[in-house]
Formats: C-alpha cells, structure tokens, sequence
C-alpha cells in the first residue's frame, strides 16, 4: 500500500512551542524571514528562546567593499558606520519587538558600539525586560589603527537571572562591569585582554563561580586562583609566567597549549577530569611547552621530588588519586615517558577514559637503563588497576606506527577486559609500515570480547584505502 504524502507540510502541524524552539537554533535574519510562511509564522521567531546576533553578517557587503576598494575606505568611512548603526539600531527593535524572556542570546558587535553606548544598552534590556539567562558578547575590531576599553558601567552584569557570560575580543580595563556579580556560575573569557589584578578581582566579585574558562588571554603574567567553589577551570592558549591553583572542590581542570615558565603550583586533591596537552601546532612551534607537561607529569608522579633550581617549579600535590578522565600530551617512544605513563596507571586507580597527544617529531631523552630490551617494556610491567578494572575508553592521536606504539597499543587490547572502544588517530608522520603495522591490531587478541577498535587515517575516508595508496606516494 502506497501514501501519497505530496504537498503535505507535516512541520507546520507541530505545536508553536516546538516550533519556537527550533527556529531558536537559526539566527536571527534566518528566524524573521520565517514569518513570511504563512499567517501562522508571523509571529513565532517572536516567542524563540534564543537570539543570534550577527551585525557584521548584516553589514557585510559595506564592509566587504571597505576592505576590497582603497577608495572607498579614504573618503566614506562615515558611510560604513552609518550602515553599521543601522544593523545595530535593527538589533535593538528586534528585541524590543520578541515578546517572551531569553534564555540564550549571542551578540556580535564592532569596536564602536561601546562609544554609541548600544551594548550598555543592550546588555540593560536583555537583564531587565528579557530575563536572560545565558549571554554571549563578541567584538569585532573593524579598523586595525582602533583601540577601545571596555566603557561598561559598575554592575553591568549582575541579574539574578544570568548565570552564563561569555566575553571574546573585549580589553577589560578593570573588573568594575562584575561588582557584585554573584549571580554568575559560568565565565568564559576568549581573545579578552585583561591584566593579572583584574582577573584576580573578577573571580573574588563573582562569589558562586563553578566554571571558569580562559582562552587566549593577553596581558596575564600569572594566574592565582585560591577559590573553594570553583568546580571546573580551563586554560587554553596562554603564556604564563606563573600557576598557582589551590581549589579544593575543583572537578575538572584543562591545561592545553599553556606555557609556564617559572613556577607551577596545583593542590586539587578531588580532581575528576585532568588534561595537560598542547595541540600540535603550537607544540610544533615551541618545544618548551612540552618539556612543561613532561616535566609536571614527573613530579605528580613523583618521579622527580625536589624543587629543580633551573626551573623553579615546586612539587606538586598528587591530582590523580580519584581520576575518572586524563588528557595528556606523551611521547609513547621514549623510555622516560613509557615510565611516566606507567606510574600514571598506578596512581589512577579509579581511571576510565584516557587520552594521549603524541607530540609531533619529539623524541624523549633515553637515559633510563633497563636490564631488559626496550621493547618488553610494557610486558615486565605489573598491570595495575585502572587497566584490569576500570579502563573503558582509549583515544591515541598522531599515532606513527612506531615499534613502540604499536606494542603499547597491543598490551591494552590484551590486557584491559573493561575496555570498550579504542581509538587510534594517525598522524602527519606515520610511514607506510607504521600504518601497515596499524592496520593489523584489530586482529590481535582482546582481552575485552565487547571492545570496538576504530582506525582513521590522517586524511579522510577508509582507513583501508589509505593505507594501499601509501606505497605510491613517495613522501610516505
């Protein structure tokens, strides 16, 4: 039996509700030119919960003959901001016009609204009559030759209602905008400019804050965070003279891409999820960061005891005694970091996901001596807990196929039973045998009879099909 379902408009049968909500994922050009549909559409973007904001999306063909027409940018720079007032003055009818609180709304703005006083206003509209509970603030720098602070009021940004913010592009001149700002769980600051002092008054202004995020900060020289409610802190992208964290609630804590180099404190004893890795990239461009993590990893291990005169660093607290989830940058080739990884197991007895970074063309030191060849490395090792118990999820990135990984690849799968699935990623310098000799774990003997083993290739498509046309390309 055959149904003709043609012509039929089986979305516009679904409740307003539902369909407010789905428009609230468009943005906010998307979500008005919807009311054209028919009667019942008018007015539904009214109702969204959410509100994206793009001016420069709006302004985008001015802008765009701005950058492409030299003649265009010597006399009518006047024109530009004068399309952009009008994208912006839209911004603010829109909202006056939506009829229902927000809980999430997102705003792109330029560098000159904070002259005309729109994101005052804005941001006093969304708290006062929309009830928002999550915002996002991004500004754009238009003209290079522009600088701007940031002209927000004391107490901008305290409402009982808001409780996520989210910054990027801003230079925070002081941390007056958060004077009372308890009301604030989560805090994400990206390409802010800010300095040490004014972030250190930030966090004391925001009393209840839980989440906390950093990303390609400018101006910071040390981060010093002694906080008892902060539950999640993540630091991307930051070169650092100095850490010390002492948050004794603290769940989860990320260090990616993070340069340190005079001294690290951390005293986190209830860590849950700990990662300290560099994307290759940047490891690509400093090596110093690494040696960081490597010389960390050391010293939570207790490989290394003392303070080292050379680099300042002082001991570190055990971060690993409850760890459910470890993201690491490691080099599996050296004997130094094999035996880092090894105590890692031992001290993370409750560990079941882990994640290891292999840092492109980086080689440990081998200065350790073993009364056995290196490659019976992982087989003279005792098996720890967090292998025979709780081990569930392995993620390996930049894989090569070297000896070495290889053999630790096939010590899990035969000796981890509560293994799941297991992820191998290869990466830029993987040669035509490692990736052969990749190729080959899945048939190795499991330990787990419900593990899932997924290869992918460093570029697109079927891991298979990759590797038969290693042999023909002369630089693999």
């Amino acid at each position: 039996m055959e149904m003709n379902i043609e012509g039929v408009d089986q979305i516009s049968s679904l409740p307003d509700a539902l369909l407010s909500r789905i428009i609230s994922h468009l943005s906010i050009s998307e979500s008005i030119r919807t009311s054209i549909l028919s009667r019942r559409w008018k007015n539904i973007w009214k109702s969204s919960s959410c509100l994206h904001f793009d001016t420069n999306f709006l302004t985008k063909f001015c802008i765009d003959i701005y950058h492409r027409d030299a003649s265009f940018r010597d006399y009518d720079r006047k024109r530009l901001y004068d399309e952009i007032s009008r994208a912006t003055g839209f911004v603010e009818r829109v909202i006056d016009t939506h009829e229902t609180k927000l809980v999430s709304c997102s705003i792109y703005h330029i560098e000159d609204s904070f002259k005309s006083g729109l994101v005052e206003r804005l941001i006093k509209n969304l708290k006062e009559k929309k009830l928002v509970e999550e915002l996002s603030l991004v500004c754009e720098q238009l003209f290079v030759s522009d600088t701007f602070p940031c002209n927000l009021p004391p107490g901008i940004f305290f409402c009982r209602t808001l409780h996520v913010l989210e910054l990027k592009g801003y230079r925070l001149k002081d941390a007056s905008p958060f004077e009372s700002c308890c009301n604030l769980v989560t805090l994400r600051l990206n390409s802010v400019n800010l300095d040490d002092k004014t972030l250190s008054r930030v966090i004391f202004n925001c009393t209840f804050l839980e989440d906390l995020c950093l990303c390609s900060c400018t101006g910071l020289k040390k981060i010093e965070i002694h906080d008892k409610n902060l539950k999640s802190l993540k630091l991307n992208g930051l070169d650092l003279e100095g850490i010390d964290i002492e948050a004794m609630g603290l769940s989860t804590l990320v260090l990616n891409s993070v340069s340190c180099s005079v001294y690290m404190k951390i005293n986190t004893p209830s860590l849950v999820e700990f990662g300290f890795c560099s994307d290759g990239g940047r490891l690509q461009k400093s090596t110093q960061i690494y040696s960081r993590i490597i010389d960390f990893l050391e010293r939570c291990c207790g490989l290394l005891q003392q303070q080292n005169p050379n680099n300042g660093f002082v001991k570190c607290s055990n971060p690993f005694g409850q760890l459910h989830t470890l993201s690491i940058s490691l080099a599996l080739d050296s004997q130094m970091e094999q035996h880092i990884l090894d105590h890692i197991f031992r001290l993370c007895t409750h560990l079941q996901r882990l994640g290891i970074s292999i840092p492109p063309n980086n080689r440990g030191p081998s200065d350790w001596e073993l009364p056995y060849p290196t490659s019976m490395f992982w087989e003279k090792r005792e098996l720890h807990d967090s292998i025979t118990h709780s081990l569930k999820l392995v993620k390996i990135k930049g894989f090569c196929g070297k000896e070495e990984e290889i053999i630790f690849a096939k010590h899990l799968i035969r000796k981890a039973p509560m293994l799941r699935r297991f992820v191998i990623e290869c990466g830029e310098n993987c040669s035509e045998k490692g990736a052969r000799e990749t190729f080959g774990l899945p048939l190795e003997p499991r330990a787990s009879v419900n593990l899932s083993i997924v290869l992918k290739p460093k570029v697109d498509g079927s891991f298979q099909n990759w590797v038969s046309t290693l042999n023909k390309n002369p630089f693999c």
